[in-house]
């Protein structure tokens, strides 16, 4: 990420600031929730791409654009929390989540806290199109998270499995380009462009990201592989690999996840069929097509140092170990 932030390293650094300043309360629980949230710090991936896309635009790291990625910031916080929550998650980004140090609770307490606070930073925007898309991207994503739990264990199909997380990932992805597309004052033509752009990317990242919960190093990613399948999460790899072997394995396949998949010769066996059935290939392919596609709409920008950081990021969703 090191490189791709370079063009915006000062806002980025303003954007931390402003993120900790947002989380700030005279309330002890929420502040000592709210450092824990802080040290557990993900990728940045959303506020990035809102500063690369406003400065891409001839924008500045101006104060209303890094409010706008805190905003998005808390929002994804927020969801994350959520999330955890409803999976009964321990941990997240390598550390014990909310709801296992402090309970459900108080952790969805906390979920609608960031959630208000990025209301508040995101009204202050004062722009009725920032306002109609955050609204839009959080209605996606809560939809893809009903989603999920409407389908629960079952095995799903391609394209509910793109569905699910295009609202889920590609949601809040896309916002961000959006944004910073908006209130760099992008003609109509370039919003809609970003927008897409970052859907797709999120498309990529995502598809990537389940591939590398089958092919990826626990090391490098600082997460344990095999997640998806031990908690019965089928995932695009999978999906692919069911849908080309025969009815018999596919069932044994099934049957074998179904009463729960540990490390050792149950989970190589889950790998080796999909890569056997075309699994890992098929998923990579596709990754590959919606990075190439997001690329495409980048043509809407002119040749700058933030755009050629929003290629290396489209790049770096599919090449990436982690």
């Amino acid at each position: 990420m090191d490189q791709i932030i370079q063009p915006i390293q000062t806002g980025m650094d303003l954007f931390e600031r402003r993120l900790e300043s947002a989380l700030v309360s005279q309330v002890e629980i929420v502040q000592c929730m709210a450092r824990h949230i802080v040290a557990a710090r993900g990728k940045r991936i959303r506020p990035a791409l809102a500063l690369l896309t406003a400065q891409a635009l001839g924008g500045s790291e101006s104060g209303r654009v890094i409010d706008a990625a805190v905003g998005i910031e808390l929002l994804q916080t927020a969801t994350l929390i959520h999330d955890d929550i409803v999976d009964s998650a321990d941990t997240r980004r390598g550390v014990p989540s909310l709801n296992a140090i402090w309970g459900n609770q108080a952790s969805v307490l906390m979920g609608d806290f960031l959630l208000s606070k990025s209301l508040q930073v995101l009204v202050g925007l004062k722009s009725q199109k920032v306002m109609e898309a955050a609204m839009q991207a959080t209605q996606r994503m809560v939809e893809g998270e009903l989603l999920e739990v409407e389908k629960g264990d079952a095995v799903i199909t391609e394209s509910v499995y793109l569905d699910l997380i295009s609202k889920k990932t590609s949601a809040l992805i896309a916002l961000s380009c959006e944004v910073g597309a908006i209130l760099s004052g992008g003609t109509p033509e370039q919003i809609a462009q970003m927008a897409a752009f970052g859907e797709l990317l999120g498309l990529a990242f995502q598809i990537t990201d389940d591939v590398l919960d089958f092919t990826g190093d626990s090391f490098v990613r600082g997460k344990p592989v095999g997640n998806d399948v031990k908690e019965k999460t089928i995932t695009l790899p999978l999906i692919r690999a069911l849908e080309n072997c025969s009815n018999g394995e596919g069932d044994q396949i099934r049957a074998r996840i179904e009463s729960g998949i540990e490390n050792g010769p149950d989970w190589q066996e889950i790998v080796a069929f999909v890569h056997r059935y075309d699994g890992i290939d098929y998923a990579l392919k596709r990754a590959s097509d919606y990075a190439e596609d997001a690329s495409r709409r980048l043509s809407a920008l002119s040749a700058s140092e933030a755009r050629q950081s929003l290629e290396l990021a489209n790049r770096h969703a599919v090449e990436r170990q982690r």
